[in-house]
């Protein structure tokens, strides 16, 4: 076997499909550093099955793909074919029947790669037992790397023997001997564990009999369980079944009170709505009872100064009535003593009577003398009395005005205690606004705010979430239908790439693959080569196109030349230069003028030949449906390569939806979890808004009726001064009664002489 060929596409800096000729002799490849030299070697490697990634100066074997520069686009897949000369019959039995092999290697980017020889797809192992049997392979010492030489200068004997071996040709027998010893030392394993195995049957059927005895006797007495056990299973069926007839009772008893339970409840929360509702004007109620109840209580301390002054005043009057009582005595007794004096004067009247009976002379003088005296004396006690009746009116008026001024001092005292009372507590109540208020109420503003701003951030994140979905779901829908569309494509693509590569015969590429008709003239070209089409352009192949100096006929009138309608290669010229294409209905007239080779086709694919050859579009033409394939597969590709992009741009626009959604969710997460707390904050300040407006309520009718109570005080202290001041001036001055009791004690002093 020789080398003729080697095609390299997408291998390493190979990028565009490269065919490099191997002819008798010695073929010489010369360039700079960096110009792939070493890449040919590596390719014959690769092919041959070289399965190192290292020994293709490589990380990894998906590094032998063209990997892209600034101005290439990297590739996915790379190929490698090798044809051989095989006229020597020198192949493996199984492709001994071609005088050419190609062996072709093929790689995906993250696939791996596949292996086909002769079109026919096989393992890596076959390909490297072909080259074996060669005396050659991917390591091979015929294919010398750099440094190759010193190793096999100072190589083992064992590798120099592999050396000797291949240059034997024996490599390939050595393989197969060593996978045939693989293969009898897992023979011997094999047999070996089946007499393992075997013996320990053997050791397990006793066991099995034993336990097989055991199973019947289990199944007879499973039997009895079984029939006892149904027995068991009605009776408590039975019972059960009565129990859930009691149970489905119970259920609906429970059920009804549930309901109304529910119902009982829904009219309590009612309840409460309404008692909640209610609450307010009783609290407002309530403030007012407490300012109400605050005034009278204010009333009540007024009262009960008032009785106490009331107690005071009736313990003056006792005191004056006691008084009184005391001068009435005082009186009785003066009145004795004057009874008595009365009785001793009498006595002397009757001692002067007879005095005077008995001296008559002495009558006149004595009566005028009497009369004098008796003037004298009641002129006396008429002082006496006087001065005692103005003594006694002015002490009492003293007293009078000494008690109406203590009265009018201790209701002053009281009254300016009262009003220093009232005003400090007034003063301690300080301004009726609450403190704190302001700040509550700012806090409300700021919850009710902030809650405002949560449900509206709460309602745009719920709307967000929902455009999202519906862009999501847009997206999806669109990625979706492109990539059923994009499949479809491939799908098919796929299944006519591998009707294409069939209709390959012994290596070589059938003429039908260099040939495009324009669009519509697949039938009519079918119709004019028919299955020449399958003929080769490689001189190689056992049927191939030569090709000739194309000599057009002369064409009757209605009848247009294909050759302009089709690409072909040189080699079918001549053939398409003998056939025009005309109406379908004018073929079986116009055959009858045509020249010697001429052929007539149709667009429908009928054919009309010189010799009277009649082919209808009705029968089948492999080539005209390969072609038809062929150029299905064209536009499927270009419908590929156009809904590639395409389908990238949505699988993006997908992505962001996705996670447009994700983030769109997550807001609504956190809108949903702020919301309860901007409410709970919100109804918090609204309590303490509401508190703070109570409180502000109680204190502003306290302060009224503060207010109220000392401007009542304020009136009553006037009065009062007023009346203290009245009673200090009724009084006089302190020593007025002295003159008037000195004048007593003297008229009294001037009376006891002239009473005697």
């Amino acid at each position: 076997m020789r080398f003729q060929r080697l095609k390299l596409s997408g291998f390493k800096s190979f990028v565009d499909p490269t065919e490099f000729r191997i002819e008798p002799g010695v073929s010489g490849i010369v360039g700079p550093n960096g110009c792939g030299k070493s890449n040919l070697l590596e390719s014959l490697r690769w092919v041959m099955g070289a399965n190192s990634a290292k020994a293709m100066r490589a990380g990894g074997m998906d590094e032998v793909i063209f990997s892209g520069t600034s101005h290439r686009p990297s590739r996915n897949h790379a190929e490698v074919a090798l044809t051989i000369d095989n006229s020597d019959r020198r192949a493996p039995p199984a492709y001994n029947d071609h005088p050419t092999i190609e062996v072709v290697r093929r790689i995906d980017r993250g696939a791996g790669s596949t292996y086909r020889i002769n079109g026919r797809e096989v393992r890596a192992k076959d390909v490297q037992l072909l080259f074996a049997d060669a005396s050659t392979g991917s390591n091979s010492p015929a294919l010398v790397r750099q440094g190759q030489i010193s190793e096999l200068i100072a190589a083992k004997p064992q590798n120099r023997r592999l050396i000797l071996e291949e240059a034997a040709g024996v490599a390939g027998l050595h393989t197969r001997r060593h996978e045939a010893e693989l293969r009898l030392r897992a023979a011997e394993a094999n047999l070996t564990r089946l007499e393992d195995v075997a013996q320990e049957l053997e050791a397990n059927l006793g066991r099995l009999k034993r336990e097989a005895r055991q199973a019947e006797r289990y199944k007879k007495l499973s039997a009895e369980i079984r029939a006892l056990q149904g027995a068991v299973l009605y009776a408590r069926w039975a019972e059960a079944s009565q129990a859930a007839g009691r149970l489905a009772a119970e259920a609906g008893e429970a059920a009804r009170a549930v309901e109304a339970g529910a119902r009982a409840a829904a009219a309590g929360t009612t309840r409460a709505a309404a008692a909640e509702a209610a609450l307010k004007p009783l609290r407002e109620a309530e403030t007012i009872a407490a300012a109400v109840m605050h005034k009278l209580a204010i009333a009540k301390d007024r009262l009960e100064r008032e009785e106490e002054a009331h107690a005071a005043e009736l313990a003056r009057l006792t005191g004056d009535l006691e008084r009184i009582e005391a001068d009435q005595a005082r009186e009785d007794h003066i009145t004795q003593d004057a009874a008595v004096a009365l009785d001793r004067l009498a006595g002397d009247l009757s001692a002067l009577e007879d005095a005077i009976a008995a001296a008559p002379e002495r009558g006149p003088e004595l009566e005028a003398a009497a009369r004098a005296v008796e003037a004298a004396r009641a002129a006396a006690d008429t002082e006496v009395e006087r001065l005692a009746g103005e003594l006694a009116a002015s002490q009492a008026q003293r007293d009078a005005a000494e008690e109406r001024i203590e009265e009018a001092q201790g209701r002053v005292a009281r009254s300016r205690r009262a009003l220093d009372t009232a005003r400090r507590e007034r003063e301690a109540l300080g301004e009726v606004a609450t403190p704190g208020a302001d700040q509550a109420r700012a806090a409300v503003e700021a919850a009710e705010t902030q809650l405002a701003a949560v449900r509206a951030a709460l309602d745009a994140a719920e709307e967000a979430r929902a455009a999202a979905i519906v862009a999501e779901a847009a997206a999806r829908e669109a990625s979706r239908k492109t990539e059923d569309q994009l499949g479809r494509l491939t799908a098919e693509a796929r299944a006519l790439a591998a009707l294409v590569a069939q209709a390959k015969r012994g290596g070589f590429s059938p003429a039908l693959d260099a040939v495009a008709p324009e669009r519509g003239y697949e039938k009519a070209l079918a119709a004019a080569l028919g299955d020449d089409l399958d003929a080769a352009l490689d001189p190689a192949a056992p049927a191939y196109w030569s090709g000739r100096e194309a000599v057009a006929p002369a064409w009757p009138p209605g009848a247009t030349p294909l050759a302009p309608l089709i690409k072909a290669p040189a080699a079918l010229a001549a053939r398409l230069a003998h056939v025009a294409i005309v109406d379908r209905a004018d073929g079986d007239r116009l055959m009858a003028e045509l020249a010697v080779g001429g052929r007539l086709v149709s667009k429908e694919g009928d054919l009309w030949r010189w010799d009277g050859f009649v082919a209808r579009a009705e029968a089948v033409k492999p080539a005209a449906v390969r072609l038809e394939q062929r150029n299905r597969l064209t536009e499927v590709e270009a419908g590929i390569e156009g809904l590639s992009p395409k389908a990238e741009a949505e699988r993006a626009d997908l992505a962001a939806a996705a996670e447009r959604l994700r983030g769109a969710e997550e807001t609504l997460r956190e809108a949903r979890r702020a919301a309860p707390a901007a409410e709970q904050t919100a109804a918090q300040a609204r309590a303490a808004l509401e508190r703070f407006e109570r409180e502000a309520a109680r204190r502003e009718a306290h302060a009224a009726s503060l207010d109220d109570v000392i401007r009542r005080f304020e009136g009553e202290l006037a009065e009062l001064e007023t009346s203290l001041a009245a009673a200090v001036a009724a009084a006089g001055p302190a020593g007025a009664g002295a003159d008037v009791a000195a004048r007593l004690a003297a008229a009294r002093a001037a009376a006891g002489p002239a009473r005697e």
